[in-house]
């Protein structure tokens, strides 16, 4: 079933949308377990066909898409072959786990600056997987902002996409280049994130990477979505301030320091890991970029007091400083070094300290190398678009 445009309707609040939607779950979990338990007993497909159908049409109402989808092929199924329990009971099981992913989702604790940072948003949500839509659309509405769903393969609402606040856009193999190209010029500067698997991202348009501010690579989950939005707002909200507050120093500094997307920018890369220094050194060298490694905190808050490079890859776990305790201090004292933090934590809070304490970006290993160099040059990309 394609996506329609969704968002909450006015005349419902936003907590008794959200009261809706976890009844809806936990009844779901509690239903799709007593109607697999029937298989074995007593079989009634008019009963689970009735059932089907319900589903599929409160789940398209509520914004779960792939739930709603998941019921339509199980009451399908019955109509072809009703004695086949075998596929009946693998399509209940996937219904089952649907449920209970999403309703497992309402027990993870939103941070309150994250929550303060996307209330009211109105997020466009182009070209999603049933899947990803469904997640996400419940993420943002734990958080009180409005996703709109826009399906990619009809005419787009460029209108409604550019009184969105946010726009994420999903890029697929299928995904019309045209059609993309549009939708991200529609989508003001800073308010793009573009989200799909790593080679296709990489080898899209320079025009269309140039208005992301983001992304969000692979099977990402939808804690890293709201992050990742609040990041996006907090660095425009910057930008803004930045230029507000002092314009004619802005002015000179940009006069006196060209944009700092160089032909050869200076990287420092810090990893207490022998072999993985010399892997992003060499993926970086490869890529014009020049880049020193030192294998602890303390050489590396040393050497960009002395050095101030463009962009620092700062390893979390390190003996002693370790990358907060570096990058507390280069904020602290004003240095203009970028950070991009690498952790092997996936835990949200984990990465909120990161971006609490001041860094630019954020990749949890293991990582594709490349996606280190394209993030490396988004951000030097977006260095320069604030100063100009």
């Amino acid at each position: 079933m394609p996506h329609e445009t969704m968002e909450i309707p006015g005349s419902v609040a936003v907590s008794e949308w959200e009261g809706l939607q976890q009844r809806f779950l936990d009844e779901g979990v509690k239903r799709s377990r007593e109607l697999l338990a029937s298989l074995d007993k007593r079989f009634d497909g008019a009963r689970i066909a009735h059932q089907m159908r319900e589903w599929a049409g409160n789940a398209g109402q509520l914004g779960y898409h792939n739930i709603s989808e998941l019921a339509q092929r199980a009451e399908h199924l019955l109509g072809e072959v009703p004695g086949r329990k075998s596929d009946l009971r693998e399509r209940l099981g996937s219904l089952l786990l649907a449920f209970s992913d999403l309703r497992d989702r309402w027990n993870v604790p939103v941070p309150d600056h994250v929550a303060q940072a996307l209330r009211g948003k109105r997020v466009a949500l182009i070209g999603l997987p049933p899947e990803q839509a469904d997640c996400a659309c419940l993420a943002l509405g734990r958080v009180d902002s409005r996703p709109r769903l826009f399906p990619a393969t009809n005419a787009l609402e460029f209108g409604s996409i550019r009184g969105c606040d946010l726009v994420v856009i999903s890029v697929g193999l299928e995904t019309d280049g045209a059609r993309l190209q549009a939708a991200a010029e529609s989508s003001p500067a800073g308010k793009l994130l573009l989200a799909g698997e790593r080679r296709r991202l990489m080898t899209l348009p320079p025009a269309v990477q140039l208005r992301a501010t983001d992304y969000l690579v692979d099977d990402w989950e939808p804690e890293e979505l709201l992050l990742r939005l609040t990041l996006a707002i907090s660095r425009k909200a910057t930008a803004a301030s930045v230029a507000a507050a002092a314009p004619e120093e802005a002015a000179l500094e940009t006069a006196a320091e060209p944009c700092r997307v160089m032909t050869s920018p200076r990287v420092l890369v810090v990893d207490d890991d022998p072999i993985i220094l010399t892997l992003l050194r060499v993926t970086l060298q490869n890529y014009g970029m020049q880049c020193e490694t030192v294998d602890n905190g303390g050489d590396a808050l040393r050497l960009i007091r002395r050095e101030k490079q463009q962009v620092a890859v700062l390893d979390v776990n390190m003996p002693g400083l370790d990358g907060y305790g570096v990058l507390s201090a280069v904020r602290a004292e004003k240095l203009p070094t970028l950070i991009v933090l690498v952790t092997a934590r996936r835990q949200e809070q984990d990465i909120l300290r990161g971006f609490q304490l001041g860094a630019d970006d954020y990749l949890v290993k293991p990582f594709n190398l490349l996606e280190l160099v394209a993030r490396i040059k988004r951000l030097l990309r977006q260095t320069c678009q604030v100063a100009a």
